[in-house]
């Protein structure tokens, strides 16, 4: 089970359902509706009709068929047969949808924010090299450090490369590119005697530079 589904499953359907019931365009009336059918059923009944909930509200009786119809047609009730061959009211149409929606919107909040702290460290990365090199980054340079990043380099890894690079007075993204593929292949033949990053890391790479020179140009790098 995913931490996701974890967080889902523990949340209670009543505080779902009056999270997103907007996004699932249902009304306010049809929202007190449901919320009185889950809390009727939570008392152990298992058949409701409108004459039963319009003792509990202040909606009438052909009020609340008229909702309940809705509801149906929308798909977010259903009366079924049960084991026993008695006629039940259930909600679950409604429950599993509202537990996807939800589902959906901690998916796209993780990813945003995912995607938000991909942009702060490429922007933290990018006025690093620039500080160290004292010069802009082109196009070309900050598409190869995105590469960096897809490839799983942390930002320690991308830093001490940088650092070494500068040292032996070699002021290039692709001189810290070797740096960090060198680093790589070392690190895979100690834990494993062997490696299989470099032909395809390389091959990438090289792709990649290819690419973008045919878009910014050339750049003077030694």
């Amino acid at each position: 089970m995913t931490k996701n589904n974890a967080i889902l499953n523990a949340v209670s359907f009543r505080y779902l359902l009056l999270d997103c019931y907007t996004k699932l365009s249902l009304s306010e009336n049809e929202l007190a509706v449901c919320l009185m059918l889950d809390h009727l059923g939570e008392q152990g009944n298992s058949f409701i009709n409108a004459d039963m909930l319009s003792l509990k509200m202040n909606l009438s009786p052909s009020e609340i068929n008229e909702i309940m119809a809705g509801l149906i047609k929308k798909g977010f009730l259903s009366f079924e047969m049960n084991e026993e061959n008695k006629m039940t009211t259930s909600l679950a149409p409604l429950e599993n949808k509202v537990r996807t929606e939800y589902g959906a919107s901690l998916a796209r909040d993780l990813s945003n924010s995912m995607n938000k702290d991909r942009e702060t460290l490429l922007k933290k990365l990018i006025s690093l090299f620039e500080e160290k090199f004292a010069r802009t980054l082109t196009p070309l340079e900050t598409t190869t450090m995105n590469e960096w990043l897809d490839g799983g380099y942390r930002e320690e890894e991308i830093r001490n490369a940088l650092l070494d690079c500068v040292n032996r007075n070699k002021k290039t993204v692709r001189a810290v590119n070797k740096a960090l593929i060198a680093k790589r292949k070392q690190e895979d033949i100690q834990k494993e005697g062997a490696t299989g990053v470099s032909d395809r890391w390389d091959k990438n790479i090289e792709e990649t530079v290819a690419a973008a020179k045919a878009l910014w140009g050339d750049e003077n790098e030694n």
